[in-house]
């Protein structure tokens, strides 16, 4: 991952160069490779921390500017189908590798509707000199992140809330929206944040910040579909095959060595098992062990390990390494998160061990429906019944049935019954 961070203001502000700069170290620890600020006078400033992992050169650090110097970019992600994309902009004079520069490309021959090209993850600003414009925006899925503020006249982002908050120009004050998110949801849903005053760009979403105004326009949305699958399941199943199959190729493009988290669910054995079956080397594997049989999976990333002969590496975590590391992982969360500290403690481990990149199954559950809570959510949004009543009412019964409900997902149901509708579409 790599860092990016920047300040636009209507009218010239001295202050923003410094306040950039102090941004772009907060995110230090998300790009050990380069640093680079760009300003131009006293009204912009854009600052990058990179993570090298294609394109190796410093030809490909950030900020970028392009051949005619009238943009600036700072990218963070990754665009899978660069290549594509590159093939079709051959009028453009290319001085990198890097998928940076195609995405700069192709910002520069298609403005806004160059989103619809990209498959990858991603979050980026870019300033347009002559027209004094800053064009943001954010992947389909939200993988990447891109926080932002307005504070009297200036429009400030970064990659983390850390870096708004460094820059002295935001108030650092806990958000009672968000805390009640988080408490239900174990997390802050965008375009809220846990800080007061911070917010986020949504998933699928662009923002122009312009003349001291923002717009914001939401340019992707996943729109449900009645008659989605009208193939048998064999059909259906080949087809889900091909596509994860072409989605582990696309991301395994990579000038850095890469590895996968490996829990031995379904998830996770997926992506390996798609691994080794489109790399020519060996797979790097790395599992959380734990004492406790009752939250042990070991048994299974052995045996995904094995069946896919990976290089595999076994963390022992024991109760007062999990308890130690606690601190260390609380710091490094930048928002809250109910499911954290195992995956720090398994990317501390995949990194000391020479790994840059690293797949998981991350989002598995969300696709396919792994928990029942999934389908629980679906069934509320969809009973008519339930949001025929008034809240007070469903607030009600919810309270009264949680006495007697003894599962915390149970529980959560319950809570959800209770809430705006709104807050679970």
């Amino acid at each position: 991952m790599c860092g990016i961070a920047g300040i636009a203001a209507s009218e010239m502000r001295s202050e923003i160069r410094t306040a950039t700069s102090r941004m772009t170290a907060a995110l230090s620890h998300r790009g050990p490779d380069a640093s680079g600020l760009w300003a131009e006078g006293q009204v912009v400033a854009l600052g990058h921390r990179r993570l090298s992992i294609i394109d190796l050169s410093q030809a490909a650090n950030q900020p970028m500017t392009d051949a005619s110097g009238r943009y600036v970019i700072v990218f963070n992600g990754e665009l899978y189908n660069f290549k594509e994309v590159r093939a079709r902009l051959a009028e453009y004079p290319f001085r990198t590798h890097s998928d940076t520069e195609v995405l700069l490309a192709a910002y520069i021959a298609w403005g806004e509707d160059c989103l619809t090209s990209f498959n990858g993850m991603f979050a980026f600003a870019i300033w347009d000199k002559v027209e004094q414009k800053l064009f943001m925006a954010r992947d389909r899925l939200g993988i990447k992140p891109f926080y932002y503020a307005l504070q009297e006249g200036r429009f400030l982002f970064a990659s983390e809330m850390r870096a708004l908050l460094a820059s002295s120009l935001v108030e650092k004050k806990l958000s009672a929206r968000g805390l009640a998110s988080y408490f239900s949801f174990q997390t802050v849903h965008p375009p809220h944040t846990i800080v007061e005053n911070i917010s986020q760009l949504k998933p699928g979403e662009l923002a122009v910040w312009q003349n001291g105004a923002l717009r914001k326009h939401q340019y992707w949305k996943l729109a449900p579909k009645e008659d989605a699958i009208s193939e048998d399941y064999e059909t259906t199943k080949k087809q889900v095959r091909r596509l994860l199959t072409a989605a582990v190729e696309r991301r395994l493009v990579s000038d850095v060595p890469l590895g996968a988290f490996l829990s031995g669910g379904i998830d996770s054995s997926a992506v390996v098992a798609l691994m080794a079956e489109v790399s020519e080397q060996p797979v790097s594997t790395f599992s959380i062990v734990f004492d406790e049989k009752r939250f042990d999976e070991s048994e299974f990333s052995q045996l995904i390990a094995r069946r896919y002969n990976t290089r595999h590496h076994p963390i022992l975590l024991k109760p007062e390494d999990f308890l130690a590391s606690l601190p260390e992982a609380l710091a490094a969360m930048d928002a809250p998160s109910g499911d954290a500290v195992n995956t720090y403690v398994v990317s501390k481990y995949t990194k000391q061990a020479g790994i840059t990149v690293a797949l998981s199954g991350l989002g598995g559950d969300e696709l396919f429906m792994g928990y029942p809570f999934y389908d629980q959510c679906l069934r509320i949004k969809n009973n008519p019944v339930l949001w025929s009543m008034p809240r007070f009412v469903r607030k009600g019964l919810a309270a009264a049935s949680g006495v007697f409900l003894k599962s915390h997902q149970q529980a959560k149901f319950a809570e959800m019954a209770a809430a705006p509708k709104a807050s679970i579409q």
